[in-house]
């Protein structure tokens, strides 16, 4: 897993309520989360990578009918395959998952694709035909759609749950000094310094992947909840990882663009194996300027 999705699978477990909310605006129904189907926890962005918990319960509490299970997907970058994965995924899960006692009792199955960056161009996999067939349709959250400004207004003023203050980097007018200042303002509110130093630590890490991450690194220095050299560290890690996954996920973009045939899994194992960060942004320049294949080689084996 990667530190982006890392990041926001973090941050919806910490806060499962603003994601759900945000997922079912202005829908007829409005289901509320449950609990986890899964109760092992996801790592903080910086510490070692565990099994993520993506499989939320939802309950509707005006309907008798057992609850819903939600399956939701994170998107650095759009996945031209990740509706039919979805669509696997929920297979799988009704599949397999029943509630209660009742052995036949099957879940019914709702996916999400929430993008942190880039958009989603086919949000629905149509496969019928005369009136018959599958059609695949899970809800959707353009994270970058989302304005910053409005967000943190609608969080102080309580019609939003203070998670989605994790999510404000990504969302339009995030890298805006005034949002990081107004957002310092709510953080700083939150009873908990362990929250408040989770929400550093996931801020910086979305900051990067938004490419707002000079606002936020300045924005952050001296904040009254981040003094600590403990926290500053994990924050400086988690920051320098997310650069370096930024990196690695540029250089491959433009190789697959450039040299789409000759783009092998051992070079793109070497790639992402690759810890130096001034050691990528030598290898990023020589994939631009790289006349042949042959020629990128042989700066990638020096």
């Amino acid at each position: 897993m990667g530190v982006f999705d890392q990041a926001a699978r973090y941050a919806t477990e910490e806060e499962p309520e603003a994601v759900v909310n945000r997922l079912f605006r202005g829908a007829a129904v409005r289901p509320r989360f449950h609990e986890w189907r899964d109760t092992r926890t996801t790592p903080r962005p910086g510490d070692p990578d565990r099994t993520a918990d993506r499989v939320a319960a939802l309950v509707d509490d005006n309907s008798p009918h057992p609850p819903w299970l939600l399956l939701a997907e994170f998107q650095s970058r759009h996945d031209p395959d990740k509706l039919d994965v979805t669509l696997v995924e929920a297979g799988q899960l009704r599949l397999r998952c029943r509630h209660g006692d009742d052995r036949q009792g099957k879940y019914k199955v709702l996916t999400a694709l929430i993008y942190l960056c880039d958009t989603c161009p086919e949000p629905v996999l149509d496969m019928t035909l005369g009136g018959a067939g599958t059609r695949h349709k899970p809800l959707l959250w353009i994270v970058a759609e989302d304005n910053a400004r409005e967000t943190l207004e609608a969080v102080a003023g309580g019609s939003l749950t203070w998670g989605m203050l994790f999510w404000v980097p990504l969302m339009s007018g995030g890298g805006d000094p005034v949002v990081v200042e107004r957002w310092k303002e709510l953080a700083s509110a939150l009873p908990e310094r362990r929250r408040r130093g989770d929400l550093a630590l996931v801020v910086v890490v979305f900051a990067e992947l938004a490419g707002c991450a000079p606002a936020w690194k300045q924005g952050l220095e001296g904040w009254d909840m981040t003094e600590s050299a403990y926290v500053n560290s994990i924050i400086q890690g988690a920051y320098d990882r997310a650069r370096l996954e930024r990196a690695r996920e540029d250089l491959q973009r433009v190789l697959r663009t450039r040299f789409p045939v000759a783009l092998t899994p051992e070079v793109i194992a070497t790639i992402n194996e690759q810890p130096s960060l001034s050691v990528m942004d030598d290898w990023f320049e020589a994939a631009l300027g790289a006349f042949s294949w042959e020629g990128f080689l042989a700066v990638l084996r020096r």
